[in-house]
């Protein structure tokens, strides 16, 4: 966790987009890409998440979300 901590500090979010939605009995799970600018180096980064959502009275109660980890980090440190 500490290796992303000054993830939103470095990162510029330019666009997302490729939203697929699936509901479930308790929610719903969200496919999504999205487009970034590296702000130090203004190398393009892009990754694909899914979030897993879960609904209750019309509320979000539970977000977690999944991610190309090596995507972000290779972003970050300019290593593949």
């Amino acid at each position: 966790m500490a290796a992303f901590k000054g993830y939103v500090d470095n990162i510029a979010l330019q666009s997302a987009d490729e939203l697929i939605s699936h509901e479930t009995d308790t929610g719903c799970v969200i496919e999504y890409e999205i487009h970034e600018i590296i702000l130090a180096t203004g190398v393009q980064y892009n990754n694909r998440f899914c979030s897993i959502i879960k609904i209750e009275s019309r509320k979000i109660t539970h977000w977690r979300d999944y991610m190309d980890s090596h995507a972000a980090w290779s972003a970050m440190t300019g290593k593949k």
